[in-house]
C-alpha cells in the first residue's frame, strides 16, 4: 500500500516538474527570441534586378530650374563619364552590356534600339532604359489618348502633336522611337542642365517646368524613374561593373 502510494506521489510531482519546466521553456522562448524569426515573412533574395527595391525620397514642389540661367542655346553640362556607355562603347565588354540589358527588357531588338541611339546621344544607359520602363515597360506597341486629343506612341511615348510628320508605323518602330525620345531627352538634359528638370520637360513640356508649374504627377514620374533606374544601376555593378572593377582595366577603357 504504501509502495503504491509512494509511486503515485512520485507521479503527480514528476508530472508537475515536467509540466512547470515545459512552461518555463516556452516563456523564455517567447522573450529572447529575436524579432525578426517571430513573423512568418520569407527574404527576398536580392539576386534579380526586378526584385531590388530602394528607398526613393519623394520629390516635392520645387523649382527645378533654380539657378539655371537659360538662354537661346542649350547649355553645357558638366561632362561625367557614365561607366555603362564606357563598357558598350569597347570591344571587349559590349556584349556584357547587350546580354545584361536583354535580360532587362526581354528583347534584344529593343535592348539595341536603346543602345544605339543612347550612345549617339550621350545619354547614361541607365536612365535611358529607366525612361522606357516608365513610358512603356518596353512594350514598343504601347498607347495612350491623352485630353487634349493627342495620343503617346511606342517605347518613348512620343507624342503625336510634338512629332506631327511621323507614320503610324514610325512610331512604333523601336529604333525610330529610341532616336526621337533620347534625342528630345539629351536636348532636354542640355536646355534644363540637370536630370531632374530634363525629365520633368519631357514629360511635362518646358513651359509649365520653366514657370514652376510642374504638376505632382510629373515629380512622382521622376521619382519612378529614379527608383527604377537606382536598381539597373545596382544590377549592372555587381552583374557587369564587378567584372571590369580592377583600376587598371576600367582606367584603361575609360581613356577611349
Amino acid at each position: 500500500m504504501n509502495f503504491e502510494r509512494t509511486y503515485v506521489t512520485k507521479l503527480v510531482w514528476g508530472t508537475f516538474a515536467f509540466s512547470l519546466f515545459f512552461i518555463l521553456f516556452c516563456t523564455a522562448v517567447f522573450v529572447f527570441l529575436p524579432a525578426d524569426s517571430k513573423n512568418n515573412t520569407v527574404p527576398v533574395r536580392a539576386s534579380s534586378v526586378t526584385q531590388l527595391s530602394l528607398e526613393i525620397p519623394e520629390i516635392e514642389e520645387i523649382d527645378l530650374f533654380e539657378n539655371v540661367d537659360f538662354s537661346e542655346q542649350p547649355v553645357e553640362l558638366s561632362h561625367k563619364e557614365d561607366s555603362g556607355l564606357v563598357l558598350y562603347r569597347q570591344p571587349q565588354s559590349k556584349a556584357a552590356v547587350e546580354w545584361f540589358y536583354s535580360r532587362i527588357t526581354n528583347d534584344r531588338d529593343i535592348t539595341m534600339a536603346i543602345l544605339s541611339s543612347a550612345d549617339k546621344f550621350d545619354v547614361p544607359l541607365s536612365l535611358a532604359f529607366a525612361l522606357a520602363y516608365t513610358e512603356s515597360q518596353y512594350k514598343s506597341n504601347a498607347m495612350h489618348k491623352n485630353a487634349n486629343g493627342s495620343v503617346d506612341r511606342g517605347l518613348f511615348q512620343l507624342n503625336s502633336n510634338s512629332w506631327p510628320n511621323l507614320t503610324e508605323a514610325d512610331f512604333y518602330n523601336p529604333k525610330t522611337s529610341a532616336y526621337y525620345g533620347l534625342s528630345h531627352l539629351n536636348y532636354c538634359l542640355k536646355t534644363a542642365g540637370n536630370e531632374i528638370a530634363a525629365l520633368a520637360m519631357y514629360n511635362a513640356g518646358s513651359t509649365k517646368v520653366r514657370h514652376n508649374n510642374t504638376p505632382q504627377t510629373t515629380l512622382n514620374y521622376i521619382s519612378q524613374i529614379q527608383k527604377y533606374r537606382g536598381m539597373l544601376e545596382q544590377g549592372f555593378a555587381t552583374e557587369v561593373l564587378a567584372f571590369y572593377d580592377g583600376e587598371s582595366d576600367y582606367k584603361l577603357l575609360a581613356k577611349y
